[in-house]
């Protein structure tokens, strides 16, 4: 084989490896964080119509307002209900520029997911042009995409559970540049509808997930790699 094709065949095998647990990463967050029926559920389970005084009526409009908003399908987050039976505005000035730092962070994420479509696609394509075995390519690209992750994802949800406030906050650290992330729960509206509770719920399913289907994949992978049934290089 060619230098420059050998060369395509590793950068290809390399993209299949990164993207891959990535992708499924954000399409298991896609699902739970535009999943109504999980916010009503944690509502319940979190008693959240005395915290913010809505009704879950209010509470669910409020709510796909705000899925519609991290979606770029709404402009903004003026929204209107009976708060402890006064009718006013949902959300402060401070919890709508937050929500902006958050929208931004969800769309460049789902961006970096249809790059990574886009790459897989490109990357099986060269993998059946270049390869002697483009199967076992795969399989292998497959397994190794489960181990880095599968570790990780196992770390982080031991550390959720001894101390998941103190890791929430290294994430915002991360990925904020301010402290708008810091809301009052006695008087902020939004912290009062997704309190810690709610991330700890949203955060241990995700990842649970993640660590299941990867664990699924690489398996998967792995029997298929010892089955024999692929050709050998």
């Amino acid at each position: 084989m060619k230098k420059e094709n050998r060369t395509v065949l590793q950068i290809s095998r390399l993209l299949l490896t990164v993207f891959l647990p990535f992708i499924l990463l954000m399409t298991i967050l896609q699902f739970y964080t535009f999943n109504i029926d999980f916010y009503l559920s944690t509502y319940e389970k979190n008693n959240v119509q005395e915290s913010t005084g809505m009704g879950m009526r209010d509470l669910e409009r409020v709510t796909i307002k705000l899925m519609d908003y991290l979606k770029d399908r709404e402009e903004n987050l003026d929204i209107q209900a009976t708060i402890r039976g006064e009718m006013r505005e949902v959300f402060g000035e401070r919890e709508k520029l937050h929500m902006i730092d958050v929208k931004q962070l969800f769309l460049k994420a789902f961006a970096l997911r249809k790059l990574g479509f886009l790459l897989i696609a490109i990357a099986l394509m060269a993998i059946y042009r270049l390869s002697n075995d483009p199967l076992r390519d795969i399989y292998k690209s497959v397994l190794w995409s489960g181990l880095v992750p599968l570790i990780f994802a196992l770390i982080l949800l031991i550390l959720m559970q001894i101390d998941f406030n103190k890791y929430f906050t290294h994430f915002h650290e991360i990925f904020f540049d301010n402290d708008l992330w810091l809301l009052d729960p006695e008087k902020e509206v939004l912290i009062q509808m997704v309190p810690l509770e709610f991330f700890i719920e949203i955060s241990t399913k995700i990842f649970s997930w993640f660590l299941g289907i990867q664990l699924v994949l690489s398996a998967a992978a792995y029997k298929m790699l010892r089955s024999g049934k692929i050709k050998s290089y």
